[in-house]
């Protein structure tokens, strides 16, 4: 339970259960399947590209009063579940808007960094904090998950170079340049044009890389995201997107793109959001897999990864309360599916490696989409 070491209730809200909100369903498979399954995720490195460890609200209404409260709630009992030795945690955004009601400001940004990081300091029988491998490797043999600070929107730095620094020095190790609207960096996937970088943008990458601060073009535009990693000098990333080959939406990303970011070392998280992967009534980790058996036949095993944007909690519902304020009505016109079946947050990972088994991966192939290709990426950039 979040911030009981202050021995109050400090959560204005009633919140979500973080397991059993709904029926959590277990991918079937034969008994020697599931234990081949149950090894791999144990004895793997696992690692959730990009997610969200918070809990929201049990009624929607509450995600406003929530999010301006400064007090997110972390999903500690759901983390267990999920076998994860480590992730890269989504702070800002959404859930993190106390002083504003439009996401990213700079102040709202460091407050639930240090708040949500106080508070998971209670509980290092469940987590760490994750700054490099070497905290992912203490985790994987602690039992604990390392959580990797990843910041989607790079806005809050505005104009201001040296912020870069302030925010690598507080403990971020990737970011995003855009979430799907114009920065002072770059354009995002869902703006009106699409003029690519800034030439500040350029400066941007240029410190990133000096840093050793992962580059997320997950909310990029088309121009802004082949500009980025024509110019990178370290691999890029999305750490949470899909294949438009598969699912055409603005959210995804082309062949091309994906070709060029994996020619150039790149890594591709293959997310699990409801009504961005696909158009379906009824969504399930199998149309998660459908992404990853598509980028694997165009970019090869080495290149995919899984980041599944999950969080605890109704997402969809938070989807319908913020798309105006987080720019994504273009994305998100139709909403048909209620949740991902299976892979509905974070603690279903196992789930992850179930339906790996059951598309007929191998041992070797399973640990580099689960974790091993994430842990090689950050080798080469974070260190």
């Amino acid at each position: 339970m979040s911030y009981e070491y202050l021995q109050e209730d400090v959560i204005p809200v009633k919140l979500c259960k973080v397991v059993g909100r709904i029926e959590e369903r277990v991918v079937q498979l034969s008994e020697k399947d599931e234990e081949r399954a149950m090894r791999l995720h144990q004895e793997s490195i696992v690692i959730d590209f990009h997610n969200h460890l918070t809990v929201l609200p049990e009624d929607p209404k509450d995600i406003e009063t929530l999010a301006r409260s400064g007090r997110p709630a972390t999903g500690f009992e759901g983390v267990k579940n999920s076998g994860m030795t480590a992730c890269l945690h989504g702070f800002g955004g959404s859930m993190g808007r106390r002083s504003s009601p439009t996401p990213w400001q700079f102040n709202d940004v460091i407050w639930d960094m240090g708040i949500r990081q106080a508070d998971m300091d209670h509980h290092q029988d469940v987590v760490m904090r994750g700054y490099s491998v070497k905290d992912i490797l203490e985790a994987k043999k602690s039992g604990k998950t390392a959580v990797i600070p990843h910041i989607e929107n790079a806005q809050l730095i505005d104009n201001d170079l040296d912020r870069l620094d302030m925010l690598y020095g507080l403990g971020v190790r990737c970011m995003g340049l855009t979430y799907n609207t114009r920065t002072t960096i770059a354009d995002g996937c869902t703006e009106r044009t699409d003029c690519g970088l800034s030439s500040f943008g350029f400066k941007v990458i240029e410190r990133m890389n000096r840093l050793g601060m992962l580059i997320d073009l997950s909310h990029s535009s088309h121009i802004a995201t082949k500009e980025t990693i024509e110019a990178s000098k370290a691999p890029c990333c999305c750490t949470h997107t899909f294949a438009q080959g598969v699912y055409n939406n603005p959210r995804g990303k082309s062949d091309d793109l994906l070709k060029l970011l994996t020619k150039r070392g790149g890594l591709i998280g293959v997310a699990a959001v409801p009504n961005l992967i696909s158009n379906k009534e009824v969504q399930t980790v199998f149309d998660v897999i459908d992404h990853v058996d598509y980028l694997v036949k165009l970019v090869g095993i080495d290149h995919v990864a899984i980041g599944t944007d999950a969080m605890f909690g109704d997402h969809v519902g938070l989807h319908k309360y913020v798309r105006g304020i987080m720019d994504m009505t273009i994305a998100l016109k139709e909403l048909p599916a209620t949740h991902v079946e299976y892979i509905e947050n974070p603690g279903q990972f196992p789930n992850i490696t179930r339906a790996l088994v059951a598309r007929g991966y191998s041992d070797d192939e399973i640990k580099k989409i689960i974790g091993g290709n994430v842990l090689r990426l950050l080798e080469k950039t974070i260190g």
